[in-house]
């Protein structure tokens, strides 16, 4: 079995060592507001396969970054090639059965401006298999950047760090990858070990 190692507090520390004053009022209430609609709206709609209205959430130019055997993997979220690796892979959870819930938790702003801002947002994950039992996936830690475009904030830059492997490999198609620090891994099993396990590839992750 392949050992994981992953150590979020050091990188939750970094990010939140550079965060505004929490409690600070100094900011835009409407705002505010509307980012998280757009927060809560990334897992509503994925969560319930509308994929157009999911990736209307991002910036055309939105760039995404998951961990994969200690490597990390940017990509462009909105690319032929992985809108078409979203597609299917919401087709899969669709014939399968299996029914997601991104529960939003937790969020801890770190850049607030007129037409920027960048947050941490705890999240975890469930998954309900032939509408007859729920399973708990894993807790996820997102850090999300979004820009006012023409007065509506939209995603610009989404990373993704996991508690712990995850069952179903993300299918990434990646810009670059760079050696990272140990930590945040997603799993590497694949398409077709998952498909002789049907009692284990019974969950998945956004």
């Amino acid at each position: 079995m392949k050992k994981y190692i992953f150590c979020p507090l050091f990188i939750l520390m970094s990010f939140i060592a550079k965060s505004q004053e929490v409690g600070s009022s100094e900011f835009n209430v409407a705002d505010r507001i509307a980012i998280d609609d757009v927060i809560d709206a990334y897992g509503f709609y994925w969560d319930s396969n509308q994929l157009d209205q999911f990736l209307s959430l991002f910036t055309d130019d939105a760039i995404g970054v998951i961990y994969n055997n200690e490597t990390k993997v940017t990509y462009n979220i909105k690319s032929e090639k992985q809108i078409k690796s979203d597609k299917e892979r919401m087709n899969y959870f669709i014939q399968e059965g299996m029914q997601r819930r991104h529960m939003m938790a937790n969020t801890i702003l770190l850049k607030f401006t007129k037409d920027e801002a960048s947050l941490l947002k705890y999240m975890t994950l469930l998954t309900t298999n032939q509408k007859t039992k729920t399973e708990f996936v894993t807790p996820i830690l997102y850090r999300f950047k979004l820009k006012k475009v023409d007065g509506i904030w939209k995603i610009s830059f989404r990373e993704i760090i996991v508690d712990k492997p995850l069952d179903k490999p993300l299918e990434i198609s990646s810009n670059k990858k760079k050696k990272s620090r140990k930590g945040m891994l997603l799993p590497t099993r694949s398409y077709k070990k998952l498909n002789k396990d049907k009692m284990d590839y019974k969950k998945g992750i956004n």
